[in-house]
Order: C-alpha cells, then structure tokens, then sequence
C-alpha cells in the first residue's frame, strides 16, 4: 500500500527559518506497525544540497525505539506538524544526503532525518511515498502521540466535514493499493 505520499516544493528562506524540517522519525506520525514492514522512498526531483535543505540523516537511529516528539522552540517558529524528537544527542553524527535528480534513498520509519533551511533563491523540491506490505496493520497511538493525532484528525475534519472519523480512517481514506489486495490496512 501507498500510505502516504507528498510533494515537498520547500521555498526559500525569507529569513524566518520556516523552511527547515526538525529532525523526527517518520513512524511517530503513521497508525500502522509493524514497522520493520513499511519503507519511505524520498526522491530528488533536482539537485539536493545543504544550501537548499538537503536530507540530514543519524546513521544506525533506524535500530533505536519511537521518541517522543514535540513542536521544537525555534526562534521564528515553526510549521503546523513539523514536530520533532523531544530529547536526542546533538553531538550524534549527521550524513547529509546531496543528491540528483531522479536520485532516491530508502529508509525505515525510525530513522531519525529532517532537512535545513532552504538559503537559495530557488525551490527545492522532492517527492516521497512511504510504502507498508500487506502484513501491516492499524494500531491505537501510544499516549505520547495522541496529541499529534488529534491535532492532524481535527485538521482534516474541518478539511473534510467528517466529526467522527478517526485517525485510522483517514489513512485508509488517503491511501492507495499499488498491487494485490487490501488486506489489513
């Protein structure tokens, strides 16, 4: 299944520093598990660098456990569902991904990654799609993580005028099969 996709067309930084991505793992925001079965592919649709907000990945945080996340405070704030992990060691390796066009990596749900700020004139845009194989299921958030999904399950409903729909049925909502059968998601 194609459970969520994006095209991510960051604008260049007019100095408020919105344009950066805090560092956070994917699987903090998916209702689905198991993790080891779900896979983000994240594709450069021009060149990536650390001028124009390329990927900054932890080596090895894909073998660690979900962290919480929270709005980070960033002078000049931050964008609606940028969380990022609460607590992690700053001192901890970075591996920025510069990349070309049509390039792609792949990673698991845990890893811990987010982007710079955008210090170019121009856009930087990529394209990504977290895949999940049938064996994936729908879980309940853990308590750390209600408040994120109650934040983007209240965003939706205004966006779709559905009040009781939960955070499950959204996903299955955006989702799409990209071969076989929907089993369990």
């Amino acid at each position: 299944m194609a459970m969520h996709t994006m095209l991510i067309n960051k604008p260049p930084d007019v100095g408020k520093k919105t344009s950066r991505h805090p560092l956070h793992q994917d699987l903090y925001f998916f209702p689905f598990r198991p993790a080891d079965r779900i896979v983000c592919a994240w594709t450069a649709m021009e060149h990536t660098n650390r001028e124009n907000g390329c990927l900054a990945v932890l080596p090895g945080t894909h073998k660690g456990k979900l962290e919480q996340h929270i709005y980070p405070k960033w002078e000049g704030g931050v964008n609606k569902m940028f969380r990022g992990i609460e607590n992690f060691d700053s001192n901890q390796e970075r591996q920025y991904l510069e990349m070309w066009e049509g390039d792609t990596v792949l990673f698991h749900p845990l890893l811990i990654h987010g982007s710079g700020t955008n210090r170019t004139s121009g856009f930087r845009k990529i394209i990504t799609c977290h895949y999940a194989d049938s064996s994936c299921h729908y879980i309940e958030f853990e308590d750390f993580q209600k408040p994120m999904a109650n934040e983007y399950r209240d965003m939706y409903r205004k966006r779709i005028d559905l009040h009781d729909t939960t955070i499950q049925d959204l996903w299955k909502h955006r989702s799409r099969l990209v071969q076989g059968k929907r089993v369990n998601l």
